[in-house]
């Protein structure tokens, strides 16, 4: 059996601002360093075959506290970018609204299609990550891997790997530092776990 742990990166000052922060390379803020130890601590008794991360800094960070139990070889790949808000990165919904009125209103009606300037629509970013999720599940029939990426990489990984449709990744959420655990039995996806680690 494969067990897929997937881990939102430790907090940032741009998730306090509550801004898009999709590309742009923010920092973990001294509570975001706090969690990932936290997550570290409890995670120690487990064991892990491999971890793949985001490249961005706030994932690399996060990925390379927990590894401290595991000394494993990180694999960073760009598949597990957040979604590239181009012109909108970390902007909050008030100033997006504010200087991008009908951009905002066009991405509100067709999010999955509408391009934002600079950057990647919602289909594209899923299109990335299911490249990333169909090769893990070609490369590896059992293991533990963990997989340390952004909120909206893991809502369409969840998404896909449980056979659902792009729309249903607004169902799911995670605070930073919390995870989702999925089995893959038979080639489908089973949701174990959801939110803290216990």
């Amino acid at each position: 059996m494969l067990e897929l742990i997937l881990i939102r990166h430790g907090q940032t000052d741009s998730n306090i601002r509550r801004t898009y922060v999709g590309w742009t390379d923010v920092e973990l803020n001294e509570e975001g360093i706090r969690q990932a130890l936290e997550l570290k601590e409890k995670l120690k008794n487990i064991s892990v075959d491999k971890i793949y991360a985001s490249p961005l800094k706030r994932a690399k960070k996060t990925a390379q506290i927990i590894n401290g139990n595991f000394c494993l070889d990180i694999c960073y790949d760009d598949n597990l970018k957040e979604r590239n808000f181009g012109i909108w990165d970390d902007l909050t919904d008030d100033e997006i609204k504010n200087l991008y009125k009908n951009e905002y209103n066009m991405w509100l009606k067709d999010w999955k299609n509408y391009c934002i300037k600079g950057g990647e629509s919602g289909l594209e970013s899923y299109e990335r990550v299911v490249k990333f999720s169909k090769n893990i599940i070609d490369s590896f029939d059992e293991g533990r891997i963990l997989i340390v990426s952004h909120l909206g990489t893991i809502r369409y990984m969840i998404s896909y790997l449980l056979g659902m449709d792009i729309e249903s990744s607004w169902r799911f959420r995670l605070d930073n530092c919390e995870m989702a655990k999925i089995q893959i039995i038979d080639d489908y996806g089973v949701l174990v776990s959801l939110g803290k680690y216990t």
